[in-house]
Formats: structure tokens, C-alpha cells, sequence
């Protein structure tokens, strides 16, 4: 009597599969690196807080602007390919925390996208007329904090849940090192800390750091195949 053994058989890399993965990995890498330095260039209030006067505003509100527009924009892109690579990378243990977790971001960087550009909106052209009339809307503006920061605050929220739920999916996969998970999970700090600021650049890199690892591993999945029995 004798028995066989089966053994996986390699399934070469599909070059299409692994070029979408990279051209997915580069956007991933570029958004991060755009969005590193964001909170050092953020302006701080000066009298305190979260809002902004007009004197504030108004001397930078062209940088002001673009900054609010290129972080939106990076944000979109970054997250958005951060949710399908981890999905991509968490094949069976774990997939469906990072399917859930995928969805969650998705749908908070959308509400934060229209938050931040909400945002900037509002002072840029409040700060584009004379200061007692300008001055009188951005007063308006900050008495009314949930219109302001609300849909941005909800979703940063839900990317910051999601992203979490993601780690966990990351971390029972075991598709990566688990310093990778960890990276990531500096989200939840970011919360806690100020993001504007040093403070806030140190912990974007390492935030920035697992991201780009993550593209990274997706992008060596992709290219060494996968094995079947």
C-alpha cells in the first residue's frame, strides 16, 4: 500500500494582476508621502482651539485652500487603495474583518473628503471680502460646529474604526510581519494627539510607514504568485 502526498503547485504571477497591484501600491505610497508633511504646514489658531479667525485665514488663504484640497485629494486616494490592498493581501483568515473594515473606510473618507472640502470652502471665501463682513461669517461658521465639523469629525471616525477592524483581519491573517499591523493601528493615536504641528508629523510617519509596507507586501503577493493543492 502506498501513499501520495500532495503538494502545492505554484501558480505563476499573472503580469496584469501585478501591475494593477503596483500602479494600486504606487498611488497608496504617493498619497502618504504628500500627506506626511500636512499637519506640520496646517496653521495653528491663534487664539487656541479648533477654529480659525479671520486674521488667521486671510494673509494665507490661497495655501490655505490648496493644502485643504491636495490633503482631500490624497486622503481619497490614499485610504481608499490602503481598504482594497489589505483586502487583497487577507485571503481567508481574517477576510472578513478586512472586507468590513474596507467598507468602512470607504464610505468615512468620502464624509471626510467632503468635510475638509466643506472646510476649506468656507473660509477661503469668507476671508476674500472686507474683514468686518468676512469676519462676521467666520464668526457664524465657528458658533456652528456641527456644520462645520461634523461630517468631516464622522468621517475620520469610521476610517479610524475601520482601519481597526482591518489590522485585526491583517493580524489574524498573518500575511504580513506583525510589526505591519501595528504601523497602521497609529491611527487610533492620531485621535489623541494633535495633528497639526511636530507632534502630529510624528505619528504620520509611522502611520505612512505601515501603508507603504502594506503596498509593499501586495505587491510582492502579486508578483511571486500564489500556491494551490
Amino acid at each position: 500500500m502506498s501513499t501520495t502526498t500532495a503538494r502545492p503547485t505554484v501558480v505563476p504571477a499573472d503580469p496584469v494582476t501585478r501591475r494593477r497591484i503596483g500602479a494600486i501600491g504606487l498611488v497608496l505610497i504617493i498619497s502618504n508621502v504628500i500627506a506626511t508633511p500636512g499637519g506640520v504646514l496646517w496653521p495653528e489658531p491663534a487664539g487656541g482651539g479648533e477654529t480659525y479667525s479671520y486674521a488667521d485665514i486671510q494673509p494665507l488663504r490661497d495655501r490655505w485652500w490648496g493644502l485643504l484640497v491636495v490633503l482631500s485629494i490624497s486622503g481619497i486616494l490614499g485610504v481608499a487603495a490602503q481598504a482594497f490592498l489589505t483586502s487583497y493581501l487577507v485571503r481567508t483568515r481574517g477576510a472578513a474583518w478586512a472586507t468590513t473594515g474596507g467598507f468602512l473606510m470607504w464610505i468615512g473618507i468620502a464624509f471626510q473628503a467632503v468635510g475638509v472640502g466643506g472646510l476649506a470652502a468656507t473660509y477661503y471665501v469668507a476671508t476674500g471680502v472686507d474683514a468686518t463682513t468676512g469676519g462676521a461669517v467666520i464668526a457664524n461658521a465657528n458658533d456652528d460646529l456641527l456644520h462645520l465639523f461634523g461630517p468631516m469629525i464622522a468621517g475620520a471616525l469610521m476610517v479610524a474604526v475601520g482601519t481597526v477592524i482591518q489590522v485585526v483581519g491583517l493580524w489574524r491573517s498573518h500575511a504580513v510581519p506583525r510589526w505591519v499591523p501595528l504601523l497602521v493601528l497609529f491611527v487610533v493615536i492620531s485621535f489623541v494627539v494633535p495633528g497639526n504641528g511636530w507632534i502630529g508629523l510624528a505619528v504620520q510617519i509611522p502611520m505612512a510607514a505601515g501603508a507603504i509596507a502594506v503596498a509593499y507586501y501586495a505587491w510582492r503577493r502579486a508578483a511571486v504568485g500564489t500556491e494551490t493543492v
